[in-house]
């Protein structure tokens, strides 16, 4: 696969003891009477609270320093990107779409931090439109910062590389770069049971079904968060059969690369209801229609 390139309080409290002051003089017939004025209590004038001030963001940075920093894509290493070591995701239940070609990532939420890399509003290779699922937020002036998922890996796993690299990786991005819109539904691949569910936010489970997955050697992904990166046909994978590939972010644990490219892991169709796979998730024909329905960017958690 080639990587595609863009040019990318209280009021005046005088309570006065009455506001006392009036004395009425008496007669010079009779004793002299003072008689205290009624007592009117000072009504306090309501504070108002000030607004407070949003934490600040990055800014966005120019359409060169975007072009000059690396691409997170599928055959993508960039070392900043973090995975489930440095950050915890939880399902927000949201899809983040790009607004711009190129938008940037950080390892970081801090305004000053810097950016680390970009995310492109198609997916490489295949040039459909990208969306990222969301898996946690700060606070902060527009919209704060997002935590999302990266197509990319932050190092390389298997022969020559590192053994405990993570099958995903995630990135800080400016909420202000994206359209955000509610998922309704995820996937669940519980690797332990070797099932594949359609899951919503309500815990009810629309579909599921026996999947087969890899084996010790090439292991499908284990308490993984990521997303569905591409819904798509491709006739030239044959066993495929025209069904669609459900293409993840996640990448093999174990090997770093498969028929060329990065070992990406996908939900797909193969004809032999036996055997295993290499890392990926095969499933039935019916399922792979189904989870075509679910729009990019749906989470999909591997437990």
């Amino acid at each position: 696969m080639r990587r595609t390139t863009w040019i990318v309080a209280g009021a005046a409290g005088l309570v006065v003891a009455g506001v006392v002051g009036a004395v009425v003089a008496g007669t010079a017939a009779g004793p002299s009477s003072t008689e205290a004025a009624p007592t009117r209590s000072a009504s306090a004038r309501p504070t108002s609270t000030p607004t407070p001030s949003l934490a600040a963001v990055p800014p966005a940075p120019s359409a060169d320093a975007l072009a000059a920093l690396p691409l997170a894509y599928h055959d993508g290493v960039v070392p900043q990107l973090l995975d489930g070591t440095t950050v915890q995701p939880a399902t927000t239940w949201e899809i983040a779409t790009p607004t711009a070609p190129l938008v940037a990532l950080y390892a970081s939420p801090d305004a000053a931090a810097p950016p680390v890399a970009t995310l492109a509003s198609t997916v490489s290779t295949i040039d459909t439109p990208a969306a990222t699922a969301v898996w946690g937020r700060s606070a902060g002036a527009d919209g704060g910062m997002l935590l999302v998922s990266t197509p990319a890996r932050n190092r390389t796993p298997g022969d020559g590389g590192d053994p405990t690299a993570p099958s995903a990786t995630f990135a800080w991005a400016r909420a202000a770069d994206f359209t955000i819109a509610p998922a309704d539904r995820m996937i669940r691949v519980d690797v332990a049971a070797g099932t594949v569910s359609v899951v919503g936010r309500d815990g009810s489970v629309s579909a599921t079904e026996t999947a087969r997955l890899g084996t010790p050697e090439d292991p499908t992904p284990t308490a993984t968060a990521t997303y569905v990166e591409a819904a798509y046909v491709d006739t030239r994978v044959a066993y495929t059969q025209g069904n669609p590939i459900i293409l993840t972010g996640a990448h093999s644990s174990r090997i770093p690369s498969y028929g060329g490219n990065a070992a990406l892991t996908a939900l797909h169709y193969y004809p032999d209801p036996n055997g295993s796979s290499h890392g990926c998730v095969r499933i039935s024909a019916a399922m792979t229609q189904t989870l075509a329905t679910l729009p990019v960017g749906t989470p999909i958690q591997f437990t």
